[in-house]
């Protein structure tokens, strides 16, 4: 997977700043928000195991 190479923080500056065209920030962006949705998905895998795990000692 490619990630980008920029945090948001610097995206936006970078926008505001004209150094970077829309398509290439929203391209930025999207990469960002890909990456951060795959963290999310582990991170909710992870809870629902422990849940899991949890449950079958009650």
């Amino acid at each position: 997977m490619k990630t980008s190479r920029y945090t948001l923080k610097e995206l936006i500056s970078m926008w505001a700043r004209e150094r970077i065209s829309q398509e290439q920030a929203i391209g930025q962006i999207l990469l960002q928000l890909e990456h951060l949705a795959q963290r999310l998905e582990a991170v909710e895998r992870q809870v629902n195991r422990t849940r899991g795990t949890e449950g079958s000692r009650d």
